[in-house]
Formats: structure tokens, C-alpha cells, sequence
């Protein structure tokens, strides 16, 4: 993709030559081409295209419109729309980055959700003297941002702007978040340095910063038909359409492959529609990461025979989960190694765009228990299906029926009542072991470490109560940035099908038993693919997974961590009880139960701030900042 940075000064203070080349090779540095800039006004926009893609190399950024300056980073999938809504303003220049522009000067600010597509940017207002970072709504492609009391400066790249800030504090409640969740929405690991949320806008100016959304979740929208046979009519139209607008047409994809329904589904449509000839990428190439007896194996070589695939295979044996070296650059980060050569392979095949299946389980009801559905029924009156769907639940799940519908009423009550809680279906309590928190309560109190509930945004609430779990997963993904492209692939067009936002709001929208049923899961996703999958891939009801490869990187890490006297960061800066955390550390030495979910990115948490300790800033990026002229904060 494209990389962008700026700089605001809110006294209007003049843009140096130093400062501007500067920022230009924050941008240039992620690999794109010779950048270009707009400055004005004690405002600098800059940005970066890679060398590769027509449309970018044609087009011209910064855009300068009628009462705006932007940078655009990404691409937008409902282009002819645009077209058509917007010709009446548009000139020659019908780029992205002038539809953007389009758009704001026509809606405003809310006007950014009719962008469809994988974007972020960057606009300059100069009318209202607005700063304003906005980002899709899966947040797929990064834009970070640090406000001080008279300046403001943003990046693509995180690196380059926490550098040029001479940030080294640690974000606490970022800390904290990252060892709870797995993250935090909407920060970074460095303090006063935020991510523009999915979704939202950014405004800046010298009288403060305001978020506001211009995305909300589909809770109201329904969509309903009178025959099955249209629903998945409906889902091959949007799928198709998902799978084609990410095609590239001048160079080679690389499809990730493991073999199961989501990754094989993408690889397969995207193969149909290449023999058609309704895509034409120069090289349509599958890659799949294989482990030691994996169950994966034998269905992603199906899928690659099916379809007459180039295919790459890595093991991930030669590239570890996590190593006491390599545990992320400016974030704490798993699968370094692996995504770096995955890099290498991208560039020696000439790829620029990475196709995943991610989203897919969520999107596409693979839900081995969505008895929440009872809870609709009961809220729509409909007591006699609700009675019968409760006893099917309870026969997959072999739970007693008055468990489901305890947990359907529920449900159903006032949310101060407790509605938005779910009850557990086991009735085998989990061990100590699967369950200790090692985070200090201390550290807690500290850090205003909130409930989960206040950590992530609410808007799943007001959905129907079958509904409530479904928005709620995909709003802790998005806000996790869980489809952000990671570091080492951030400079290709790194792309998840499944989060297509007409697709997710179809899927969101229509009744939950079309997509899943009691025994049934992916019912809908079966029935509307499976003319497109192998057939023994048809039969497949499970998917295997990378436990014993986290294991055999996170083993000798454990016994590292226990060596005597060790100094652990974790435990020096307050975020983790020692006793606790030794005590783990030795079950998952000896492979036993740990809450290792959770146990790993302690882990990786502490080799990643050991070596952000030891390792020197780059030259290259040093050189960068010590030609700024650094203003007073």
C-alpha cells in the first residue's frame, strides 16, 4: 500500500526544509517510492506510493482539493458508486485519494462512511483549521498520532513518530490491556502515542482533540427472504465480489492456505474467478505454514490440486513462534520470524497483495454453541420454537434444557439486571491452574486497569439478545486491531476478504439460524460453497491448530525466565507478581496447565521490553530526528 506522516503546528509556525525532509523519510523509509508533500500554513501532509500499482503510480497525493489537502493510504471498493454520486463536484482527477476528498467537502466528516474499502487518512482542512485522521472500519491499514499543546504529528509508521517525539515511557493502561486482552483499542505501547480507532475520526485543533465515530455496528438493520435458496444466492454474489475487489491486476497475490473452510473458501473462489477470467493477477501463488503431524496438511494439498495452484509451503520449524531476540519491533509482536520470511517470499514472487481468511469463523458462524438464538425467540414471543430450539441445543451441547433457557431469560432482562452476562454452560468449575492471573493487583489500581466491559466500546449492547455475542466479537477484533497488517507486511495490500464491510453487515443482518443451527455450524457458508470445494473437503468438521508449536518456542523461554536472580522487566516495572509468575512459568517448563494464553504474552511482553532496553534506536531514524528542529512541548 501507500505510506503517509504530517506535521500540524498550531501557532502556524513555519515548516523547515530540515523538518519536512525529515517527515518525507518517515514515509519513504517504509519502502514506497520518492515521496511527495504538501506544505502550508505551519502544516506539512506527506506521502509515499510503493513501486508497484497503476493507480498509484498515476495518481497524485497530497490531493489538493477545494477546501482540503489529503493523503490517502489504501483502496476503495465502491469506486463507481462514488462516481456516479459525486461527478457533479469531481474534475479529471478521479483517484482515491480525490474521492476521499469528494466526500468530506460534500458530507463532512460522517460523510467518510459511504468509503468502502481497506484506508486510512489524512486531511487537511484549511478552512475550519482542522486536522482530521480517520480509518476504516476493521482498521485494517494503520495511522498513528501525538498531540502535544501546540503540535501535532502522525505516521503510518509508529517507529519514525515515537523517535521523533523522544518518547521512552511505557503506556501503563497499554501494559495492562496487552496482558489482559492482548492488547488495548486505540493506544500503543508508548505514552501519548494513540491509534486513530476503526471506524472514527481524529479531529485536531489548537482548541483540543475530539473522536467521534462516522461507523456504527448494523444492530438495527434486518434483512429477511421468503427461501433459504436466497440467502446463500446472496452470500456467493458478496463473496465473489469481497474475493475480486482484492485482486490485484497488475502484479502477484499470495493466498494464505491452512487447509480449513474460511482460507480454502478465499483460494478457491479467487481460482474460479481467475479461469473465468474476471480477475487477472500476474501470479496467483497459496502459501501454507506446516507444523510436524499436522491435520492441515492433507486438505490444503487438496484445495491446491482442486484449484491447479502455484503453493509455497514453510515450516514452522525453521521459524519460531516467539525467540528471547525477536519479539516485535515498535509493538510486542508472535510469528516474527515466520512474517519476515513471509516478507521475503512476497518480494521474490513479485506479490503485492497478502489474501487471509481471518474473520471467517466469526463472520460465518462457526459457533459450536450460539443457544443464545433461544434468548430471540423468547424476546419475540415465539415460546413453543424456543422450548423445541432449547431442547436441540441441549442434546448437542448435553447440557440440561433449564440451563439454556435460564441463560435465554436472562438474556432477555433489563442490561442492569445483568442481561449482558452470559452463564456458563460447563458444570465442571475450571482449575486454579487454567485460571491464575499473574497481573499485580498493585498494577490494577495503577494502571485503572477498567472491567472489560469499559475497556471496549458497547454499542454490541443494544443489538437482540441472540445477536449480542456476535457484535461483541467482531467489535473486540476490530478494536484489537486484530486485521491491522503486521509490521513486516505493512508495506503490501494486506487484505481479509471476510471483513468486507457489505458482507459483514449481510451476515449481521439476517436471521442467526440461517447461519448456524444446533449441530449446524457454517450451515449457511456449507451450502453456499461446496460446489466450489473439493469434495472431501465438504466432510470437514474441525480444524487443527498450532498449540504444540507455541509450546515447543515458549518451553525453553520458561526455563530461561527461572534461571536464578533473573531480572525480569515485568516484575521490576509492577505489572506482574513474581511467586505467581515463577509458579507458572514452571508448570509450562514441565508442560502443564498454566493459563499459557495469557502466560504468553507475559512472555513475550517481557523479551519485547529487553530488547527495546538493549537495542539502540536505528541510525537512519536517528539521523531523521536529529534534523528536526525540535519544538518546545
Amino acid at each position: 500500500m501507500s505510506f503517509q506522516a504530517g506535521i500540524s503546528y498550531f501557532t502556524d509556525r513555519r515548516i523547515t526544509e530540515a523538518e519536512a525532509g525529515s517527515v518525507r523519510s518517515w514515509v519513504q523509509s517504509g519502502g514506497g517510492a520518492s515521496p511527495a508533500s504538501y506544505r502550508h500554513e505551519g502544516v506539512l501532509l506527506a506521502h509515499s506510493a510503493p513501486h508497484f500499482g497503476r493507480r498509484a503510480i498515476e495518481e497524485t497525493q497530497p490531493f489538493l482539493g477545494r477546501t482540503c489537502a489529503v493523503t490517502f493510504d489504501g483502496r476503495l471498493d465502491n469506486r463507481k458508486d462514488l462516481l456516479l454520486r459525486l461527478r457533479s463536484v469531481l474534475n479529471a482527477d478521479t483517484s482515491d485519494a480525490a474521492l476521499a476528498a469528494a466526500a468530506y467537502e460534500s458530507w463532512g466528516a460522517d460523510g467518510l462512511a459511504h468509503l468502502i474499502g481497506d484506508w486510512s487518512l489524512a486531511i487537511w482542512d484549511w478552512i475550519r483549521k482542522t486536522i482530521l485522521l480517520a480509518s476504516d472500519f476493521a482498521g485494517v491499514r494503520p495511522l498513528y498520532y501525538c498531540v502535544r499543546s501546540d503540535f501535532a504529528f502522525w505516521s503510518t509508521r509508529l517507529l519514525p513518530l515515537v523517535h521523533w517525539a523522544r518518547i521512552d515511557e511505557i503506556d501503563d493502561l497499554y501494559a495492562a490491556g496487552f496482558l489482559a486482552h492482548g492488547g488495548c483499542p486505540n493506544r500503543t505501547p508508548y505514552r501519548e502515542v494513540y491509534s486513530v480507532p476503526p471506524g472514527h475520526c481524529v479531529q485536531i485543533t489548537k482548541e483540543g482533540t475530539r473522536i467521534r465515530p462516522f461507523w456504527r455496528l448494523p444492530i438495527a438493520d434486518t434483512i429477511r427472504y421468503g427461501r433459504e435458496s436466497e440467502y446463500e444466492d446472496h452470500l456467493r454474489a458478496l463473496f465473489r465480489e469481497a474475493v475480486g475487489c482484492r485482486m490485484p491486476t497488475d502484479a502477484a497475490c499470495l493466498c494464505e492456505l491452512s487447509g480449513g473452510l474460511d482460507s480454502s473458501s478465499v483460494v478457491s473462489m479467487a481460482a474460479e474467478m481467475q479461469r473465468v477470467g474476471e480477475v487477472n493477477p500476474d501470479r496467483l501463488v497459496t502459501l501454507s505454514f506446516e507444523h510436524e503431524n499436522s491435520l492441515d496438511k492433507q486438505f490444503y494439498t487438496l484445495v491446491e490440486q482442486f484449484c491447479g495452484l502455484e503453493s509455497v509451503h514453510v515450516s514452522t520449524a525453521d521459524h519460531a513462534f516467539v525467540t528471547a531476540t525477536d519479539a516485535g519491533e515498535s509493538v510486542p509482536m508472535f510469528w516474527g520470524p515466520l512474517l519476515k520470511h513471509t516478507a521475503t517470499i512476497a518480494r521474490q514472487l513479485g506479490a503485492t497483495t497478502y489474501v487471509t481468511g481471518q474473520l471467517g469463523d466469526a463472520m460465518m458462524g462457526n459457533w459450536g454453541d450460539d443457544s443464545e438464538q433461544v434468548a430471540g425467540l423468547l424476546h419475540t414471543a415465539r415460546f413453543g420454537a424456543a422450548l423445541k430450539q432449547a431442547f436441540e441445543w441441549s442434546k448437542v451441547l448435553r447440557v440440561p434444557i433449564s440451563w439454556i433457557l435460564g441463560r435465554a431469560l436472562l438474556s432477555n432482562l433489563p442490561l442492569s439486571l445483568g442481561a449482558a452476562k452470559y452463564s456458563r454452560l460447563t458444570g465442571w468449575p475450571d482449575s486454579p491452574q487454567d485460571t491464575e492471573d499473574s497481573i499485580a493487583p498493585s498494577f490494577h489500581k495503577r494502571a485503572g486497569l477498567p472491567d472489560p466491559r469499559d475497556m471496549f466500546s458497547q454499542g454490541w449492547v443494544g443489538a437482540r439478545p441472540e445477536r449480542r455475542k456476535h457484535f461483541r466479537a467482531l467489535m473486540r477484533t476490530l478494536e484489537l486491531r486484530g486485521l491491522q497488517a503486521p509490521e513486516p507486511l505493512e508495506h503490501l495490500s494486506y487484505v481479509h476478504p471476510y471483513a468486507h464491510r457489505p458482507l459483514v453487515t449481510f451476515l449481521l443482518s439476517i436471521p442467526a439460524d440461517i447461519v448456524c443451527r444446533p449441530g449446524e455450524p457454517r450451515r449457511l457458508m456449507r451450502r453456499a460453497f461446496g460446489e466450489f470445494w473439493p469434495p472431501q473437503l465438504r466432510q470437514r468438521r474441525s480444524k487443527d491448530g498450532f498449540g504444540a508449536v507455541f509450546l515447543d518456542s515458549l518451553r525453553p523461554l520458561a526455563r530461561e525466565l527461572l534461571q536464578g536472580g533473573q531480572r525480569l522487566q515485568v516484575v521490576e516495572r509492577g505489572y506482574v507478581d513474581r511467586q505467581s509468575l515463577e509458579r507458572r512459568l514452571a508448570r509450562l517448563s514441565s508442560s502443564l496447565s498454566c493459563n499459557e494464553s495469557q502466560l504468553r504474552h507475559i512472555i513475550l511482553l517481557e523479551l519485547w521490553l529487553r530488547n527495546r532496553e538493549r537495542q539502540p534506536r536505528s541510525a537512519p531514524l536517528l539521523r531523521a530526528v536529529s534534523a528536526i528542529v525540535k519544538p518546545a512541548s
